[in-house]
């Protein structure tokens, strides 16, 4: 999972004068008003930190990679919003910060970057071409297109959820079907009326088997998706992090769109079954191998009602 980390550059000071220690406390122990000193800065969120929590935001799967500023070198007093100088460090250059986008092919570059490998196209400063970026058409469509993935997440849960119960419907109807027909035949079709029940639970252990494994695609694929809002949101207001949020987002949000649409093939492809009587078997149940079959009812795609029967 994609996951930001920013840096800050701290104030200057004059030389020969001693700058003023200002006491920072602890922003979440006073949320529960417990007056505990800062030992820690986080400029990504902006939030000063005691030592406990700053290693559970060091732990935590949305800030992991925030760097942590110590307390001799931590602002001594928090920045306005937006004025913050913010920067995202290159995922090849990890020492490097991200200055330059090739809008050719939609690159984020540092200078490292541009000199190894010897960039020709024309790049574009980030911090220039990041501006307004959060009323761009670029970025509603980022949006756009991550609200139509969760809604297409939601949808095809919902299809799963009802394909499942339409399943057991028709498992709790054969097996009363088979038990109704071998009430009609003699204590010799006993044997043959616990295989089809078996083969019955057999089908239906599979399939709900292939129906776990496509909510539990679609639940990651939400969780992605939900993971890259939360980072969206937190960058929303510093156009750089927003303008590099929003161009490493895209693969993964295609990727699981992907997912999904996999998903909604596949689903489509789980087969419904219905169990049927062999009638020959009742006048010839000696001479038969079993008492029916439970078959698949409804061809891969068909669209059936909240009964189960194909519209």
């Amino acid at each position: 999972m994609l996951l930001l980390a920013a840096t800050i550059v701290t104030s200057m000071e004059v030389p020969g004068k001693t700058p003023p220690q200002i006491a920072q406390h602890c922003d979440l122990c006073a949320e529960g008003d417990e007056n505990i000193s800062a030992e820690t800065y986080c400029p990504v969120c902006d939030e000063y930190l005691c030592t406990p929590c700053a290693t559970s935001h060091q732990r935590s799967r949305s800030s992991r990679n925030h760097k942590l500023v110590d307390k001799g070198s931590m602002p001594r007093k928090r920045t306005e919003k937006g004025q913050e100088n913010v920067s995202e460090y290159c995922k090849d250059h990890p020492r490097e910060l991200v200055k330059y986008y090739c809008p050719t092919h939609g690159d984020l570059l540092c200078g490292d970057c541009i000199v190894k490998n010897n960039h020709l196209c024309k790049m574009e400063v980030i911090a220039d071409v990041s501006k307004g970026y959060g009323n761009s058409t670029e970025f509603k469509q980022h949006e756009v297109k991550l609200k139509a993935i969760t809604d297409k997440i939601f949808k095809t849960k919902h299809e799963i959820d009802s394909k499942a119960v339409s399943i057991d419907e028709s498992k709790k109807q054969s097996v009363k079907q088979v038990r109704k027909f071998q009430a009609e035949l003699i204590n010799a079709i006993n044997k043959m009326s616990d295989e089809i029940t078996t083969d019955i639970e057999s089908k239906v252990k599979t399939t709900h088997a292939v129906l776990s494994n496509l909510k539990t695609t679609s639940k990651t694929g939400e969780l992605e998706v939900h993971s890259m809002t939360n980072v969206i949101e937190n960058c929303k207001g510093n156009d750089v992090l927003l303008f590099i949020a929003t161009h490493r987002t895209k693969d993964i949000a295609k990727n699981v769109s992907n997912k999904i649409d996999e998903v909604e093939n596949a689903l489509e492809s789980v087969p419904q079954y219905k169990f049927t009587e062999n009638t020959e078997t009742k006048t010839l149940f000696e001479n038969s191998a079993d008492i029916g079959h439970y078959k698949q009812a409804i061809q891969p795609g068909a669209h059936t009602d909240k009964r189960g029967k194909s519209n």
